[in-house]
Parts: C-alpha cells; sequence; structure tokens
C-alpha cells in the first residue's frame, strides 16, 4: 500500500513538472495545478468554504498535523515540539492564540482584524515596482491593509445545521485593488488619492447541515494558492500569478461538501469575476473542484471557474480557468507547493492565453522562525495580463523571505526578490526601470498586527 501510494505521488508530481515544460510552447496549452492559502492566521475566523485543500475537523494537513474545517491554521507551518537545538521561542510566541480587543461573543460572533504596514523598493530607485502587484509604491512606508472583520463560523462537525455569516472592510494601499469591478463599481468612490482607498472584500451569509455548507453572497475566490489577506501569506509580496491572472472575489453561492473520507467537494454559480453587487453584462460563470488528501502528507486541489464572462477591459468572452495545487509535507519541518494555472479566454476578437508554475518551499525551524523560497513562470503569450499592449511572453521571480514572529499578534515577514522577462515588446515597454530594462532586484518588509 506504501509502495503504491508512493508510485501515486510520482505519478502527480511528474505530471505538473512534464505539463510545465509543455506550456513554454506557445502553440500548446499550459498544465495546472493547485488551490489554497500559505496560513491562514488563527485569526482569520474563515468559514468552512474559503480555504479548500481542508476535508473536515479530523482531516490532517500536508505536515501531518490536524486542522479544522477550511481553515489552514498558523500551527500547520509554526509546529510546537521544535524546542531543544533549534531553540525556543518567548512566552505569547509562536502557536500561542493571538490576544483579542474585542474577542468572542458567546453567540460564536468574533469581530478582529490586522494591520499591514511596510516598504518596498527597487535597484533603480523608482516610485513605482513595475508590474509587482500590491507592491506597485516603490517609495516610503505605507499602510497595506488596515483590516476589520466581523464574523460567525458554521459549526456542525458532521452532525446538525448551524448558520454563519462575515463581512469583511479594509482600508489602504492594497484597497483599490481589492474593490469590486475593477475600480469601477459601487464602492470605488472610497479612494482617498495617492494609491489609497477602501473596500468591503467580502459580505456573505452560509448555512451548514451536516457535512454541506452552502455559502451565497460576495466571497473571495478559492481559486489559487495565494491570498489577499496579508496574513494568510508567507511572502510580503505576491505572484503575477495571483495578481494578474486570477479573480479576487465572486458573487454568486458555492457549496462545500465534505462528507466522503479524504475528499472535499465544490460547486457554485458566480457572476464573473471580481464583481459585487453590480452585475457585469451576462457574465454566468461555474465555480468548482476538488481536494483530495493521499496520506497524512499530501493534498491536491483542483478549482476552475468557467463560462461567459464580461469584463470591463476585455470585453466579452467565453473563460476557462483552472489552479492546481499539491501541497507536499516533506519532512516535519519542511512545506513543498506547486501551482500550476491556465487561464484561456475565446473573446469576440482574439484568444487570449496565460498560465504557468509557482513552486514554494517553506521550512519552519520553530514557532517564531520560518524560511521560505519561491520560484514562479508565468507565460503570457499575447500580451495581454501583465503588461498589456507592451510586454508577450515569459515573467518570472524568484523570491527568499523570512518570516519571524515575536509574538502571537505579531509577524515580520523580510525578503528580497529577483524578476525577470523574456519575450517580444514594444519601443519602450520593458517591464522594469520605466520601460527600460528587463530585470530587477527589489525587496521589502511589512510588519503585521493581529488585533
Amino acid at each position: 500500500m506504501k509502495v503504491a501510494k508512493l508510485a501515486v505521488r510520482a505519478v502527480l508530481v511528474g505530471g505538473l513538472l512534464v505539463g510545465a515544460a509543455r506550456a513554454q510552447s506557445p502553440g500548446e496549452q499550459l498544465p495546472a495545478d493547485p488551490a489554497h492559502g500559505y496560513a491562514q492566521a488563527q485569526d482569520a475566523a474563515a468559514s468552512p468554504s474559503d480555504a479548500p485543500g481542508v476535508a473536515s475537523a479530523e482531516s490532517v494537513g500536508p505536515s501531518g498535523r490536524g486542522v479544522e474545517p477550511g481553515v489552514a491554521v498558523a500551527e500547520s507551518h509554526w509546529p510546537s515540539d521544535l524546542g531543544g537545538y533549534y531553540g525556543s521561542c518567548p512566552p505569547h510566541a509562536g502557536a500561542d492564540e493571538p490576544f483579542r480587543i474585542f474577542g468572542r461573543h458567546d453567540s460564536g460572533i468574533e469581530v478582529g482584524g490586522w494591520i499591514s504596514v511596510g516598504g518596498y523598493a527597487n535597484q533603480f530607485g523608482e516610485s513605482r515596482n513595475g508590474p509587482l502587484g500590491f507592491n506597485t509604491v516603490g517609495d516610503g512606508v505605507n499602510v497595506h491593509q488596515l483590516w476589520g472583520y466581523m464574523a460567525k463560523e458554521t459549526e456542525t462537525h458532521g452532525l446538525g445545521a448551524d448558520w454563519g455569516a462575515r463581512v469583511d472592510y479594509v482600508f489602504g494601499i492594497d484597497g483599490p485593488d481589492t474593490q469590486a469591478v475593477g475600480g469601477t463599481g459601487w464602492d470605488s468612490s472610497w479612494d482617498t488619492g495617492r494609491d489609497y482607498g477602501s473596500a468591503i472584500p467580502q459580505a456573505y451569509a452560509e448555512i451548514a447541515v451536516n457535512y454541506l455548507t452552502v455559502k451565497a453572497g460576495y466571497f473571495f475566490t478559492p481559486l489559487g494558492y495565494e491570498r489577499v489577506q496579508a496574513p494568510e501569506n508567507f511572502f510580503y509580496s505576491h505572484s503575477y500569478t495571483h495578481y494578474y491572472v486570477e479573480p479576487f472575489t465572486h458573487t454568486g453561492a458555492l457549496a462545500t461538501y465534505d462528507g466522503i473520507e479524504d475528499w472535499t467537494f465544490y460547486g457554485g454559480w458566480t457572476t464573473g469575476w471580481d464583481a459585487a453587487w453590480e452585475m457585469i453584462g451576462d457574465s454566468n460563470m461555474f465555480l468548482g473542484g476538488a481536494t483530495y488528501h493521499l496520506g497524512d502528507d499530501l493534498a491536491v486541489t483542483y478549482m476552475t471557474s468557467a463560462g461567459q464572462l464580461d469584463s470591463l477591459a476585455a470585453g466579452r468572452g467565453d473563460v476557462y480557468m483552472h489552479s492546481i495545487v499539491m501541497e507536499l509535507g516533506l519532512t516535519e519541518r519542511l512545506d513543498w507547493i506547486i501551482q500550476s494555472d491556465l487561464h484561456y479566454r475565446n473573446g469576440a476578437e482574439r484568444e487570449l492565453t496565460a498560465g504557468g508554475v509557482n513552486q514554494y518551499l517553506l521550512w519552519t525551524l520553530n514557532e517564531c522562525w520560518a524560511f521560505g523560497f519561491r520560484f514562479e513562470w508565468l507565460y503570457d503569450r499575447d500580451g495581454a495580463f501583465v503588461s498589456p499592449g507592451r510586454a508577450a511572453g515569459n515573467f518570472y521571480n524568484l523570491t527568499a523571505g523570512v518570516n519571524w514572529k515575536p509574538h502571537a499578534n505579531v509577524i515580520f515577514r523580510p525578503e528580497v526578490r529577483y524578476d525577470w522577462f523574456s519575450g517580444t515588446y514594444a519601443p519602450g515597454g520593458l517591464p522594469f526601470d520605466a520601460g527600460r530594462e528587463n530585470e530587477q532586484f527589489s525587496g521589502g518588509f511589512d510588519l503585521i498586527f493581529l488585533f
């Protein structure tokens, strides 16, 4: 049995890597990979359908540690048994529960949030960091996210019925990017100038009966590995894939079923991508997929969004997009994540294709310290996603970062990053240094305080 499981894992890994190699051919479709987030902070009060990759209250994450339904808790990357040779952490650090200003009411309603403050700069000294999404501003220290939420989780543990709801609010330089309908919708008037603005990125209700949960309203996408919320990501900066190829939010309904051992299934309908209550045209899309846990240390998630999508920027078209995420616990402290995305759009004027592969290697030293590497390759065949009308081809990024948790309420994330591009471009259309360079060194840090 063990040999069979190892063979299956080898086939999965081999298939992902072979597919990635084939994707470099402009005429071929790209393979695809995974869906869920690094460490959804213990504080996030997510719903069971917020994070694919978790099957049930008894399910086990890639590293072999149990997780709650739909919550990739911070303990999965901050184990409590790594003292001794590696040293220990001070009191109130690591896996301790963060202190809550407002706490949790007896009714189950929780109020909390965080603030993320940081700065990112490039080797050229430019005020803009090129196409680095969410880290565009290249001068000074900024408030990325002043985030607040009110939430009640559904808790049935497979028996009975319960209700839940959640509303989120964010202010900062990430606010405008998180607004509905690309900044032209109902919350776009909240911009305050010089890159700052507000948004309500989630507002939904849900009901759970036994192993079935149905969420309805406006909610974050289950596609991909990285998330908009700062505490849920290992790295301060984001991948091109997350920012340019995947949606951030959906309006509609999504059902989650985890009544079959090792499996979680997702299925629903949405009004497209990043559109809140103002539906764009005739957008009509399916959203769904599945997660399978192969043993204690391997989870694979396939998620797709497909159908007719009307976009203010690209017009109407038939869209198929998928994300496949494989999370593998190599050891108790070392996790390897592979993600592959494919985005195909058949519009009125032309076909658009983008896709690629992201890899993350995350090593946890102890409850206070963790180290990570990310390598990304994104193929923007038509030059329609990362740098529209300016550059088409291959975008790469190599990122190295550290997570330091001196206290349960504090996360410090320094990192360095190298980006480069190869392909065709218009005069003055290179991605970096105001159109003059095809590569860039950059780096920065942010400080997250959970409350």
